[in-house]
């Protein structure tokens, strides 16, 4: 699917479809827990295909789970059966943190169960697009280092939070690509943090980030859509 073309045909309708992101929601129509979604490929696929079935949405997005690349790279989740999964406690502080923090690979944690949920689930959806999930490189650098803290190391250590962010945008990239080569169509990148950030600092410590995501993934069979 040539997605500069659908996203052209998208916005010259006259009556615009909806692209609501209801992957938590939607546990509902399963009738199963949020823990129960988030272990299991075949439970985020059918969800995508429930939410698919009963509305006639734009796209398919898949789970937008902000805890996925924080585990992957070491940081402690806490589960619930029905609250979405949440990072704590940072792991990263000092530079010797910094330069210990081990990019991770495709498959660590639970990176490899979203990718495969792509996978199941483009056979399960063929009537529209699919999304991938992500977040953002300032997003997932907050949770490895707190927010506080990396809001006010932008500051005064700004050559740490360069290097967190840039290890955070190589693995991002690669799970991007991971969720291409499943038979994504698409990704949406959430990056809600940067919305705390000044105009000036939100350009140096996460659009600059952003658009390395964009440059190394995005073509005509692959769009980005920014969440902020």
């Amino acid at each position: 699917m040539n997605m500069y073309e659908w996203i052209d045909n998208l916005t010259t309708q006259k009556t615009k479809k909806p692209l609501p992101i209801l992957s938590f929601p939607g546990v509902q129509l399963l009738g199963i827990t949020v823990k129960e979604m988030i272990e299991s490929s075949e439970n985020q696929a059918k969800c995508m295909k429930a939410i698919a079935d009963k509305f006639d949405c734009a796209a398919s997005v898949s789970l937008m789970d902000l805890s996925v690349e924080a585990e992957a790279f070491g940081s402690t989740i806490k589960y619930s059966d029905d609250e979405v999964p949440t990072v704590i406690d940072s792991i990263v502080d000092t530079i010797e943190d910094v330069d210990n923090l081990r990019v991770p690979e495709v498959g660590d944690g639970r990176t490899g169960i979203c990718v495969k949920a792509i996978e199941i689930a483009k056979n399960l959806i063929t009537d529209r697009p699919i999304f991938a999930g992500v977040i953002g490189p300032f997003s997932l650098s907050g949770r490895l280092m707190d927010m506080m803290e990396i809001m006010v190391k932008c500051l005064i250590e700004p050559e740490l939070t360069h290097i967190v962010l840039s290890k955070a945008t190589e693995f991002i990239i690669k799970y991007s690509l991971a969720m291409k080569a499943a038979g994504a169509n698409g990704l949406v990148i959430a990056e809600p943090a940067a919305g705390l950030l000044s105009p000036a600092l939100c350009d140096e410590f996460s659009s600059e980030y952003v658009k390395k995501i964009i440059e190394a993934v995005q073509d005509e069979d692959f769009l980005v859509i920014y969440h902020n």
